[in-house]
């Protein structure tokens, strides 16, 4: 059935006192948390409107994820941290504290079974983990082998679960092999990246994939 963008409302407005820099729904559609420039976390019942603070990092808060079942988040700050959270407890508890990266943490993705975490960062490193004791499996690119030479943006898991992509400022994409870490392949999209020269800097790149 079409769209029909005449019926385009808004449902309910939540609030905090500091602008956010990241929002997500939990799986169950129960919460939406925002992650926020005061190094907070904040997680709204949606039906009620009650907000709930979690802190932890020493940072602005980007990337958020969950596992599968919603009951634990996982964070990544500016800070270069991954804190996991018990999500959907009345008093949400930091389970895990990480210092996973050498700079911004920009973007999470979890693999389709729930049981892989990606992490990227201004490093230019990409960080695979185990989801549930948020060990670390893999760092990319190996050793020797070249990776992304700006911040990297954003990365996402293949559906199969068996590949990741990556994408930088630069609007450089990677495409990575998950289970050895191997790069297949790497492409540029022009379009998503120029360089300013009033403001002498590039700008751009994958803002979600």
């Amino acid at each position: 059935m079409p769209a029909d963008p005449t019926k385009v409302h808004v449902e309910k407005s939540l609030a905090h006192t500091a602008p956010f820099v990241g929002c997500r729904y939990d799986p169950t559609g129960r919460f939406v948390f925002g992650g926020c420039e005061d190094n907070k976390i904040v997680r709204f019942d949606v039906a009620s409107g009650a907000k709930v603070e979690l802190v932890g990092h020493d940072s602005w808060i980007r990337a958020l994820a969950f596992n599968k079942t919603g009951d634990v988040l996982v964070s990544g700050g500016y800070d270069g941290r991954l804190i996991w959270w018990s999500a959907t407890a009345d008093a949400p508890a930091m389970i895990r504290n990480v210092d996973a990266h050498l700079g911004w943490i920009r973007a999470l993705a979890v693999s389709p079974d729930g049981t892989l975490l990606a992490s990227c960062s201004d490093d230019k490193k990409i960080k695979i983990w185990n989801m549930a004791d948020a060990s670390l499996i893999r760092t990319l690119p190996n050793s020797g082998e070249e990776g992304h030479q700006r911040h990297v943006y954003n990365v996402a898991f293949h559906p199969d679960g068996k590949q990741l992509a990556s994408g930088d400022l630069t609007a450089k994409f990677i495409h990575w092999e998950v289970e050895t870490g191997k790069k297949v392949r790497e492409f540029p999209i022009a379009s998503l990246s120029k360089y300013d020269a009033g403001f002498m800097a590039d700008y751009g790149g994958p803002y979600c994939m």
